[in-house]
């Protein structure tokens, strides 16, 4: 199984992201990342097999486009062939094994299996940080649908995606053209909300905002949040504390 993505902004959770989708069956991955991130990327090829790009447009993804990671998939995706495409934060969860969900998923003529975002955060709501080794279930053990609650974004996603589909533009990896969706929809761990993110929603607001791009206001509504709270108030957006 091959994974596709792209690292602009912060590699910190990537050594947790490789040992989680290793778990799930990913034997390939293939990494565009900004220039200063390569060396980070490198370090790890010792380990997991990785074809690592420079170069390509990383810095689209903020912007919901997908440049870098449809460059490698018109590259190493095949027609018939089933890929994980995913963010550095987004840990899908695989209560079954892929083979059974692809049986699933092609037995239907589907060709897209989306997962539903879960944003985790700290127990309290604060800014945390994370060590190389830490578990992130039990960092950031609240669950909960704040992108779609609070930001008033789409908080779905296509997973696993068979051949080369073209992303809507400007919708990430949320949505393909012509796209035929699976019935079994999969859970993501958002592990997005960790000690730097504040300031990295700032400045993706900035940019987004200067861009003219509409959904600016949901990275507001983040800092509107945070700012009247000091915290995510994650009690009052439904939020779950996961017992372990």
């Amino acid at each position: 199984m091959k994974l596709f993505m792209a690292i602009y902004d912060d590699a910190r959770l990537l050594g947790h992201f490789l040992q989680h989708y290793a778990r799930a069956e990913v034997t390939e991955y293939f990494i565009a990342t900004a220039p200063r991130f390569a060396q980070a990327v490198e370090g790890y090829k010792s380990r997991f097999r990785i074809t690592v790009y420079e170069g390509l447009d990383v810095a689209d993804s903020m912007m919901g486009g997908t440049s870098a990671v449809s460059t490698m998939r018109e590259i190493h995706h095949g027609d018939d062939e089933w890929a994980i495409i995913a963010d550095l934060d987004e840990f899908t969860e695989f209560s079954a094994s892929i083979s059974s969900i692809l049986q699933l998923a092609d037995g239907e003529g589907a060709d897209v299996v989306r997962g539903i975002m879960y944003d985790r955060f700290s127990a309290d709501g604060r800014l945390i940080d994370f060590g190389p080794e830490a578990e992130l279930s039990k960092v950031y053990p609240v669950r909960s649908r704040f992108t779609r609650d609070v930001m008033g974004g789409t908080d779905y996603k296509g997973v696993l995606v068979k051949g080369r589909l073209t992303p809507v533009p400007k919708s990430g990896h949320h949505q393909f053209i012509g796209e035929k969706i699976c019935s079994q929809e999969l859970e993501i761990s958002h592990y997005k909300w960790s000690a730097r993110a504040i300031d990295r929603v700032r400045a993706a607001y900035a940019a987004v905002s200067k861009a003219g791009i509409g959904w600016a206001i949901e990275y507001e509504r983040v800092l509107d949040h945070y700012e009247r709270n000091g915290r995510f108030a994650w009690e009052e957006f439904g939020g779950q504390l996961v017992e372990h």
